[in-house]
């Protein structure tokens, strides 16, 4: 006859429920970028403010063009809600390309020149 024995071991148990870790502010930040990266952003991505409202971290990331609001949930580390949304700036002198100032200035070079030649063999 043979019998068996079990032996417990202490410490061996975990609860059915794994410990999360609580969140900060740069895990929050990695989370978000990642998730940016992962839909597709390929630029830089600035991160610009993280703060914490009702249970709620919200990460706010600039990117080139864009920028991106992630709320992140601090109890299930979960992404809630997420907004890509052009930035609002001014149009300036500088926001005209070089590419589109020598196209420009070509056009006009070369119009200036048909005109030139033109009127001298009409002899005006």
């Amino acid at each position: 006859m043979a019998t068996t024995l079990q032996r417990k071991v202490p410490g061996a148990f975990t609860s059915a429920a794994p410990q999360m870790r609580k969140l900060t502010a740069e895990s929050v930040t990695m989370i978000a970028t990642a998730f940016l990266k992962s839909i597709g952003n390929k630029g830089s991505l600035k991160p610009k403010r993280v703060s914490l409202e009702e249970g709620v971290y919200i990460v706010e990331v600039e990117m080139k063009r864009l920028a991106a609001v992630v709320r992140v949930d601090s109890e299930t580390h979960e992404i809630k809600e997420y907004e890509i949304q052009s930035k609002g700036e001014e149009a300036s002198l500088v926001s005209i390309s070089p590419k589109f100032l020598l196209v420009t200035f070509g056009v006009s070079a070369v119009v200036h020149v048909a005109l030139y030649f033109a009127l001298k063999t009409l002899g005006l």
